[in-house]
């Protein structure tokens, strides 16, 4: 750094004009991130803002699984590491089963599935009597709440392999001292399982809306703010395959996607331009629904032309 530049201070919503890369909470919060290494959970956020790329473009396989082109050299280039260290982080990823890489050979790029780290068709709960050499799990600890872990053994832990190296590990589950409850989607145990993905998510969004904060800040829109919240919950636990927006049929996923992301500011932009229209609302669902897919897309343009109004007019 040849020469120290000094920088302005953010104002008002300025920050929200601005595009980032988002790192999930979980990968800093939970146990079981605890050893990967942060510039690998930075390459996971980045990698998870090419996903964007992935829809627009129809990336997805046979199944229905999007995956997205990324190569170490780019790694390289935007993170600053040489290319041993990539190949770590990328490695890392692989072990912790964030990442799925398939080689297609002939000079063509390796396909990149992101995995996702919270568990929806499967939860696992494991807990561990404190005996001997073996340590006790925090079953108590909100963080491990919907993400899958890897089994603990009976005096040293499971190696973690990558995944495609063709072998796996046996089971070194002690069934005396470990209570693995596995829920799949049967139909005897469907309701379970739609309870255990109710509660992951509803921690998630409540997390992610601040939704405490924004009652405490707006009382007089509690109403609101829970309704929202609930809109929002509901559309990302939708089991159809599509979700129709504003007569036009987006699938699930891709919903899902931008609902996961939305923040406070999100919430208390829709709720400024909820008060703002003064046009009725024959089905206020529906604008809702519209409003929140759109904030991610038109928040920084609206909050743009606001601060040109208000320069044009003398008021900044």
């Amino acid at each position: 750094m040849s020469e120290k530049i000094v920088f302005d201070y953010f104002k008002g919503q300025e920050s929200e004009m601005l595009s980032f890369y988002r790192i999930p909470k979980l990968l800093f919060t939970n146990a079981y991130f605890k050893e990967l290494d942060v510039s690998a959970k930075v390459l996971y956020g980045l990698m998870l803002d090419r996903m964007s790329l992935s829809l627009k473009n129809k990336w997805f396989d046979e199944q229905q699984r999007a995956f997205i082109y990324f190569a170490q050299q780019e790694a390289s280039e935007m993170l600053g590491f040489g290319d041993d260290k990539i190949r770590v982080l990328f490695n890392k990823l692989e072990e912790f089963g964030l990442i799925e890489r398939k080689k297609q050979g002939q000079g063509k790029p390796t396909i990149i599935y992101l995995k996702k780290f919270i568990s929806e068709g499967m939860v696992e709960v494991q807990t561990t009597e404190k005996s001997g050499s073996e340590s006790e799990a925090d079953v108590s600890d909100p963080g491990n709440i919907g993400v899958k872990t890897t089994e603990i053994s009976e005096s040293r832990p499971r190696e973690i392999r990558v995944l495609d190296h063709g072998k796996s590990d046996p089971n070194y589950n002690n069934t005396s001292n470990t209570n693995l409850i596995t829920i799949t989607n049967h139909i005897s145990s469907m309701k379970t399982d739609l309870n255990d993905e109710y509660n992951v998510y509803a921690e998630i969004i409540r997390e992610n809306l601040a939704v405490d904060t924004m009652l405490e800040r707006f009382p007089q829109d509690a109403e609101i703010i829970e309704g929202i919240y609930d809109l929002v919950l509901e559309t990302v636990l939708c089991q159809k395959p599509s979700i129709w927006i504003s007569k036009n049929e987006y699938p699930t996923n891709l919903v899902k996607s931008k609902f996961l992301k939305l923040n406070n500011m999100h919430l208390e932009y829709v709720m400024g331009c909820m008060k703002e229209n003064t046009t009725k609302v024959r089905n206020i669902k529906n604008y809702l629904l519209a409003a929140l897919f759109n904030a991610p897309s038109t928040m920084s343009s609206y909050f743009q032309s606001e601060l040109s109004h208000d320069m044009a007019s003398g008021v900044v």
